[in-house]
């Protein structure tokens, strides 16, 4: 599970843009910034998530050469030790997550990293899958009184315009995306899991859209991969 922030860094701070120096060269500018509260608030997602799964969570940053990532550090620190003392915390650097993750993935539990470096892992987490159309991702607001969260799920890929309309696509983040929405948003983890164990048993009967077909087999539609996840659905029921 990787929980990325989403309104902050690199993409967001300040300066940023293309600048003429006085020699007639340009400058591209772009500024890493975090507060204590963006770190604090993701970390604090990262912790309850990681208190519902296995209860690990790796806060993963460059702090050997970015400010912004020692500072990540130490208020990951400080909100596991003071809240979630449960909770085991370790810290990697970005690049060595990168390798990690394609070399021994399932030490992972739950990763939580900056925007630039969450855009980077889930993509490269993804291709352990073998396509971006088998994982789901939800983007998740700030608690409220109650503790409830707006939140919008959906394929960690987003949209895919070049094939809309051709039956071509792969339906499974998009259901998995729904079983997310149960489990966290709902707290109906029994269901969660029912459409997870469908989507499993609908790729152990072989089905496969064209991103996750191996070379010569055969392959299916959109339509056809979901009434497989929905006919193992209903054997369930």
């Amino acid at each position: 599970m990787i929980v990325r922030e989403l309104t902050g860094g690199i993409y967001f701070g300040a300066p940023r843009g293309v600048e003429t120096l006085p020699d007639g060269s340009r400058r591209g500018v772009n500024t890493e910034v975090y507060s204590e509260a963006e770190i604090e608030r993701v970390t604090r997602v990262a912790c309850d998530l990681g208190r519902r799964r296995q209860g690990r969570v790796c806060e993963v940053d460059k702090a050997n050469v970015m400010e912004s990532g020692g500072l990540w550090r130490e208020v990951a620190q400080r909100v596991r030790d003071s809240d979630y003392p449960d909770v085991e915390l370790s810290f990697m650097y970005a690049d060595n997550c990168a390798m990690q993750l394609v070399r021994s993935p399932k030490q992972f539990d739950v990763i939580v990293t900056s925007n630039l470096f969450g855009d980077i892992l889930s993509d490269c987490a993804a291709m352990l899958t073998g396509s971006l159309g088998m994982l789901p991702s939800a983007s998740l607001g700030a608690a409220d009184a109650a503790g409830r969260r707006k939140a919008l799920y959906e394929p960690v890929h987003g949209s895919a315009p070049d094939i809309a309309g051709k039956d071509l696509a792969n339906p499974l983040a998009c259901i998995l995306s729904f079983a997310m929405m149960l489990r966290y948003s709902f707290d109906m983890a029994e269901e969660a899991e029912l459409v997870e164990n469908a989507v499993r048993r609908a790729l152990a009967t072989g089905a496969r859209t064209g991103d996750i077909a191996q070379p010569n087999t055969a392959r299916v539609s959109t339509t056809v991969m979901g009434d497989s996840v929905l006919c193992e659905l209903e054997k369930a029921a």
